[in-house]
């Protein structure tokens, strides 16, 4: 068996490989670019760009309410740099920052629709993810949302708590 070991492990060696590194097809403009650039040169960013991409192009629910929902799960999770990035998309789209503020400290705020409001408080249930309270949550959204606007929002609160999540393993928060 001594003998054949360094014949085995050339076997062996010629069939490992390394992956390549997969580049994107463009750089994205999008809020969360720091996170697809972090990822760069991995399988994980062009689907990670491809996905962020894919939930702007949705237009079940306004960007500013994904961008609502995103900014309070980076401020429940501590994630400052997303926050920082949602907060300044969502001073492009007309939200100011005491507005902001008040958003992401009561969950509510005058300048809010009522969409608003709900899609805001769901996304904060999403966080801690405690069955019972998040499925009543989502039950109670039934009466307020269209299936495709549900379906979506489900979809922007799981990946806004996976974007978080990911960020704080590759980006520096303080």
């Amino acid at each position: 068996m001594r003998l054949l070991r360094p014949l085995i492990n050339r076997v062996l060696q010629r069939h490992r490989f390394r992956g390549r590194a997969t580049p994107l097809e463009r750089l994205p403009s999008y809020p969360y670019v720091r996170l697809v650039k972090a990822y760069a040169g991995s399988p994980i960013a062009p689907a990670l760009g491809q996905t962020i991409e894919e939930m702007w192009a949705s237009s079940h629910l306004t960007r500013r309410c994904k961008l609502l929902m995103l900014a309070v799960v980076a401020r429940g999770l501590g994630c400052q740099v997303c926050a920082f990035e949602v907060g300044e998309a969502l001073q492009r789209e007309g939200l100011h920052e005491p507005t902001l503020t008040q958003v992401l400290t009561h969950l509510d705020a005058p300048d809010l629709d009522v969409l608003e409001r709900l899609l805001v408080r769901f996304a904060r249930d999403t966080i801690w993810f405690e069955p019972a309270a998040l499925q009543r949550r989502t039950r109670g959204l039934r009466d307020y949302l269209s299936g495709p606007q549900l379906l979506e929002a489900i979809g922007v609160a799981s990946l806004a708590n996976g974007l978080c999540r990911l960020g704080a393993t590759v980006m520096g928060h303080s």
